[in-house]
């Protein structure tokens, strides 16, 4: 175990992070992570639909091969620089979905992912195509993602649902908010400068073991609890896993209480994330495909209203992606 003074001179020697990731809300401008369709891409969208209708396919039997085209490799390249040597998220705005089935939309957009990762099961289910709907329940009664409420900034999974730990979050969406529901990054690497420049000894809290609760979606028998670091380094640089609410619940419901010292570190963090100066903010759109790096962002989601009816309500598709691509 590190003593104080041996902790003080490992932060010592960490070296903040200089890269793309790195950036706020002064430094970033919309153009750095938006990527429009342009019409030669809208034209293989409509092929891929035409195609996928005449061989009668479902979300449940297409493949990877199904979605070979060029023009979706040149889309595929821009969200890759993006995600790799950009802001670590991008916005790809404005595919043609009009008179799409839902169903249509999501196996187009899944084909796309299959550019980025192989997606992942993200329940006990082992559904790896998800709807982030409102479901009427509260965050203390499911996963926030079927509630309405504001989110706090998290990395998708930091608890390791069904196993799945993604490397790439993909949110498409079909149809948007009455009012709220937009979108919020903060970059992590940002986070992590700021505070390995002000409170370094907190640094070092934050790459200890935390402990994740995941009871919402464990099989019997299987442990409701994972845990890890929140900092983690690895040779693509510094990792980020967090979800302040996981982690309460995790330490609480396991008989572990978190140390002083480890909820002063999760503070120091939670103000540099809630930091507005940090934040860039956006409205997806119907048609509009969101990618982050699951590693190096974190995001959140303001409050929504909904539209009464249930045919017109807020809906957006996930997918988890994760390894090599598939196509």
């Amino acid at each position: 175990m590190l003593t104080a003074n041996g902790t003080q001179q490992q932060a010592r020697q960490r070296r903040s992070i200089a890269a793309p990731t790195v950036w706020d809300h002064a430094s970033l401008d919309a153009w750095d992570y938006m990527i429009a369709v342009e019409p030669q891409h809208a034209a293989a969208c409509l092929r891929i639909r035409d195609r996928l209708r005449r061989l009668g396919r479902r979300l449940d039997t297409i493949v990877a091969s199904d979605f070979q085209e060029p023009e979706l490799v040149e889309i595929a390249r821009g969200i890759r620089h993006c995600l790799r040597l950009g802001p670590g998220f991008c916005v790809l705005r404005g595919l043609p979905l009009q008179d799409w089935s839902d169903e249509e939309a999501s196996m187009l957009y899944w084909g796309l992912g299959t550019y980025l990762g192989g997606p992942q099961p993200q329940n006990r289910q082992g559904d790896r195509v998800y709807l982030v709907q409102d479901t009427g329940q509260t965050v203390a009664e499911a996963r926030g993602s079927k509630t309405n409420s504001e989110l706090i900034f998290h990395t998708d999974s930091a608890c390791a649902y069904a196993g799945s730990r993604p490397d790439v979050l993909g949110l498409l969406c079909l149809r948007k908010a009455v009012s709220g529901g937009e979108s919020v990054m903060v970059s992590g690497h940002t986070v992590y400068n700021a505070l390995l420049a002000t409170q370094p000894e907190l640094v070092e809290e934050l790459y200890g073991q935390f402990c994740f609760d995941r009871s919402h979606e464990t099989q019997p028998g299987e442990d409701p609890f994972t845990h890890g670091s929140i900092f983690t380094d690895t040779p693509e640089g510094v990792r980020i896993r967090y979800n302040r609410l996981h982690i309460e619940l995790g330490h609480y419901r396991s008989g572990q209480p978190m140390s002083d010292r480890q909820r002063q570190a999760l503070d120091a963090l939670d103000r540099a994330l809630n930091d507005p100066a940090n934040h860039v903010e956006f409205t997806l759109d119907p048609g509009d495909v969101f990618f982050a790096d699951n590693h190096t962002t974190l995001h959140n989601r303001r409050s929504f209203v909904d539209a009464p009816e249930a045919t017109q309500r807020r809906c957006l598709v996930r997918l988890w992606l994760a390894g090599e691509p598939r196509n």
